[in-house]
Parts: structure tokens; sequence; C-alpha cells
């Protein structure tokens, strides 16, 4: 199935599909608590989501907004500073997570990580995918809940769950560690200013509207997990990804710039608020979203369980306790779009990007991405601050612009990129 309407089946809380079992296998590796993401039952999912949803509305990311500037030019400054020690070439998808990381840090604990600035606090980066890797490879295995109930519940875990057992007990650690600190930091404020403006703001001080109780920190630590997850290496993949096509695509690149060039006579113009014709600047949306179609950040499928009667999709019928997915990367390739393998820009400047049920890069319905716009935000200062000050070429020649060039990611949940290793020129306007 590739047509334009598979993904309908899961938009609606009344379809009759649920979360697969999948998710039970990340729930039990984040200590068995539940958070929104692994929320399976709808009714709990519905609650999560709008708690959660206040660390992301239109307030909250107008607070964001000028913190994200700031790590964004410090990190222009390093980045720049960094080429001139090789000539100019970086690798970009290593600073992009650098970046990405230090915008969590700020926006989720109040503090940045600092991993632009040093490097020794870096080694957290390569956790994030490593521990992906186990629990989605062992969601999908025949004999998931006997090795799950092991792994995680029994001490054998330690010794049968392999390196990724042990990733994935760090990556925790230092989520709940930092998150402890917040809260520590949130308990010992006495002055009158206490109320932050970090998206943990809304979970340290929620109640579960159920019950009336506080989360647990393990509630907490699990949305924690959560946030990391889908907001560093996704994020930072499709930044990567978006350098990665434009370098490789010199008329794209070209054109990005004249446009940045033309509408801010200097990089402390773009702000990503209303008003600002960052937000609506065509051809540089029109190059993220092209950037999203071909490399999303969930490149594969979500799967779900098809529950009551079963269900039609695209005109196939499915029994209940079958589960079904469907994958962004594929569905973004298919006779939907125009010579969908190539990088086209302006197919969304001629009113192909109508075809919305074909181009799902953070998922969608009810269940889709809550932080969609946080990432659009910063996917857009990113590029638009960066492009103004630095022209960019693959390193070892140009780019072609010809052909199928695709960025090369590993799909483990998130998307973990490979490169790309670029030239910065430094130039005026």
């Amino acid at each position: 199935m590739n047509g334009s309407t598979v993904f309908t089946f899961d938009m609606s809380r009344k379809s009759n599909v649920i979360k697969s079992d999948w998710y039970q296998t990340v729930r039990d590796s984040a200590g068995g608590f539940e958070s929104t993401f692994t929320a399976r039952e709808k009714n709990r999912h519905a609650i999560k989501r709008r708690l959660l949803s206040h660390a992301f509305s239109e307030k909250a990311l107008k607070n964001y907004e000028p913190r994200i500037c700031n790590l964004i030019d410090s990190w222009i400054e390093c980045l720049g500073a960094e080429a001139e020690k090789d000539d100019g070439c970086v690798d970009l998808g290593e600073w992009c997570n650098y970046l990405i990381f230090d915008i969590l840090g700020d926006l989720g604990y109040g503090q940045s990580f600092e991993l632009t600035a040093k490097k020794e606090n870096r080694s957290i980066v390569g956790l994030v995918p490593k521990a992906t890797a186990g629990w989605t490879s062992l969601g999908y295995h025949p004999f998931t809940k006997i090795l799950r109930w092991i792994i995680f519940k029994t001490r054998l875990g330690s010794i049968l769950g392999g390196q990724s057992f042990h990733d994935n007990a760090r990556f925790r650690d230092f989520c709940l560690q930092k998150l402890e600190a917040r809260r520590q930091a949130w308990t010992q404020d006495t002055s009158n200013e206490k109320r932050s403006t970090d998206m943990f703001e809304y979970l340290l001080n929620g109640r579960d509207p159920e019950t009336g109780q506080s989360y647990t920190i393990g509630d907490l630590a699990c949305e924690s997990v959560l946030l990391m997850v889908a907001g560093s290496q996704s994020t930072s993949g499709a930044l990567s990804a978006t350098f990665f096509y434009l370098a490789h695509h010199p008329s794209a690149l070209s054109k990005s710039r004249h446009e940045i060039h033309n509408t801010f006579p200097h990089p402390s113009t773009i702000h990503y608020t209303h008003g600002n014709p960052l937000v609506t600047l065509p051809y540089l949306r029109a190059c993220i979203d092209e950037s999203l179609r071909l490399s999303p950040p969930t490149p594969g499928h979500l799967p779900r369980e098809i529950v009551g009667e079963g269900l039609v999709i695209d005109g196939c019928t499915f029994p209940p306790g079958t589960n079904v997915g469907v994958s962004p990367y594929a569905i973004h390739r298919t006779g939907v779009f125009r010579d969908p393998f190539a990088f086209v820009p302006e197919r969304w400047l001629d009113g192909e990007h109508t075809l919305g049920t074909a181009f799902h890069p953070f998922s969608a319905g009810a269940t889709g991405c809550p932080g969609r716009q946080l990432a659009i935000m910063e996917l857009s200062l990113t590029v638009a601050r960066l492009l103004w000050k630095f022209d960019l070429s693959v390193v070892g020649g140009t780019g072609t612009g010809i052909g199928d060039v695709e960025y090369r990611m590993r799909d483990f949940f998130v998307g973990e990129g490979v490169g790309p290793k670029l030239q910065l020129v430094l130039c005026p306007p």
C-alpha cells in the first residue's frame, strides 16, 4: 500500500487501532513508567498529551525563541572557529547534534549541556541511537514478551542485554540526574520570580487529571527521556539533512542564501516570531520541507494493532490483531510526488504540497509529534542564521545538483545520520 490515503487509518482517536505491543517494550526499557509516547490506551494518551502540549503552546514557543537564538549564535561562532582549524571543513552532522542537545538542555532543564563549547560533554550524543537501537529491535522480536521480562525485570538483563542495555541505563541515568537537579533548583528558589519558561515547568508542577496526584519522579523521568529522544536525534538529523541537500544542490543553496540576504539586513533580525518574514519565507521553507520529505526524522513505521471488527485500509481488509504501520521514508518516495527520489524544493511552491496526506515527517493525527512547531522553529532559525554568514560546499568539490544523491541514515526509531562533512566559507551577503 503506497497511496496517499494510507496514513488516515490512525488520524482519529475513534479509529479502531491502538498502539501495538512494541510500545510496551519501550515502556519497560524506561523502568515500566508510562509516558505520552508509550501510553497505549487512548484515554490515557489523551490526558498525557494535553498535559504535555502546554510545553509546546504558542506562548511557550514565544518564550523559547530568544533563548534558541542565543544558543544558535554561540554555536555559529564556535563552528566558525572550528572550521578555521581544518581549511573550513567540519562534520556538520556532529555539530548539529551539539546544538540541538544544548537547546534541549536549556529549554528542558534550565541549563545548556554546553556540548558546543566543551568537548568533554559530548559523549551523551552517541547514547541516544545506542539506547534506541536496543529496544527498537527487541520490540519486533517474535519472543519479545519473555525477552523483555528477562532483560528489564530480572538481574539477568545486565548480562544478556549486551552493550545496548548499559547504554540505555546510562542515558536514563543522565536524564534522571538532570531532572533531579532541575527539581532541586526549583525547590530551593525562594525568590518571587519562581516561574521559569522551560518546558519542564509544566511537568514539575503538573498533576494527574485522573487522581489529582503529582507525577512521580519515575513518570517525570519517562517524559524526560521521551523529549530527549524525540527532540534530539530527530531534529539534529533533519537539520543535517537540510545542509546536506543544500550543499549537494548549489542552485538551491544559492537561491536560499539570496532569499535570506534580500530579506534580512543582519542575522540579528532573523527571528521566528509573529510578523517576522522568516515564518513565511517561501524558498527556505520549501528546502526544509523537501529535506524532511527525503529524510524524515522517524523514517520507519510506528506500529498499530487493529482492534474491534477489523479495518479496511486502501481497499485491503485486515483482521483484528494485525499490526500495521506506514513508513514516512517509503510513502514520501511514492508516485504521489513527481520525481520522488530527487531533491526538488520547487515542488512545494507549485502546489504539490496540497497532497498533505502523503507528507508526514512528524507522524500525524492524534498521536502526531507535539513538538513539531518547535522543530520547525529550530530548523528555520539555524539554517537561516548559518546561511546568512556562511556558504557551503561538499568537501572535495561542489555538489553536482544532478542525480539521486541521498543523505545516509540508519533507522533506530529516530534516524541516525552520517555526516555531512562540509566546507564552510565565510563570505559577505
